[in-house]
């Protein structure tokens, strides 16, 4: 079976790596869980090279608190992330809190001045930001819905940022509207672009998915790389409030879509 990937020759996708443990992870992110009796000897054939690593990588996953292995009726092992897990999913995982999360209507907007014999501490800085998924107004000067105080102090404790910094809130931002804001500090346009493209495809396997009758390893193959495409689909997403989206925003749409996706094709398990 050949699966539709995510790609399009205009569109600079970033590559997304992960150690077995971590795919492992957020493939049962997706999933809510894989019956070991019908998705085992797939999961170690695709993520690990053999069944003892396989094991090994479980009992580790197991003594870290990350995920639970159950029975159901007595007999079905069940691998399911346990709590602490689905805390720390990146948060296009659970990004309905996000999208829910009722805005205070400030902004808090960080302006820094980090000379440039220091950028190895601004790159830092930048990637820390994008971290918390604020926009950036100017490459000094980012902005975001969500009450950083918190980060920032941490990071004042850690790295002395007030020296170079400065945290404000405020009710407007340069005296534009709000979804002016939104449009200045994310690019809206790209990332719709991955979006609209990442529903085209995982419709498409979708389709594909019911019009044929794919082996157990084929549905695994099918888990990774819907996976691997909503992860890129979703890496730039600052996961605004519902009352911050864009006309046109589709990242619902892509949640969906992938959650979808992944329920039915576990339902193919043999």
């Amino acid at each position: 079976m050949k699966w539709k990937t995510l790609h399009h020759p205009d569109i600079s996708l970033p590559i997304i790596k992960r150690k077995a443990g971590q795919e492992l992870i957020t493939l049962l992110a997706g999933t809510a869980g894989l019956l070991l009796s019908g998705g085992k000897s797939v999961i170690y054939s695709k993520c690990y090279p053999n069944n003892q690593a396989f094991l090994a990588s479980l009992k580790r996953l197991r003594k870290q608190g990350l995920v639970t292995v159950t029975k159901q009726n007595g007999s079905m092992p069940e691998i399911k992330l346990s709590p602490s897990a689905i805390t720390g999913l990146p948060p296009y995982y659970t990004p309905e809190k996000f999208w829910s999360k009722r805005w205070n209507k400030w902004w808090y907007i960080l302006i820094f001045d980090v000379p440039e014999k220091d950028r190895s501490y601004r790159d830092t800085l930048r990637r820390f930001l994008k971290q918390l998924r604020c926009g950036c107004l100017q490459r000094s000067v980012w902005v975001t819905p969500a009450d950083i105080r918190p980060d920032y102090d941490d990071l004042n404790r850690a790295a002395a940022i007030e020296s170079v910094a400065f945290l404000f809130e405020s009710k407007t931002v340069l005296g534009f509207g709000d979804q002016s804001v939104v449009r200045e500090a994310w690019d809206f346009d790209q990332i719709g672009r991955i979006q609209d493209l990442y529903i085209q495809t995982a419709e498409e396997n979708l389709a594909r998915l019911k019009n044929t009758n794919p082996s157990d390893e084929e549905v695994l193959e099918l888990l990774r790389t819907d996976n691997q495409a909503y992860t890129q689909a979703m890496l730039l997403d600052p996961l605004l409030p519902r009352e911050l989206h864009p006309e046109g925003y589709n990242g619902e749409a892509v949640f969906k879509a992938h959650s979808t996706l992944c329920q039915k094709a576990v339902k193919q398990f043999k």
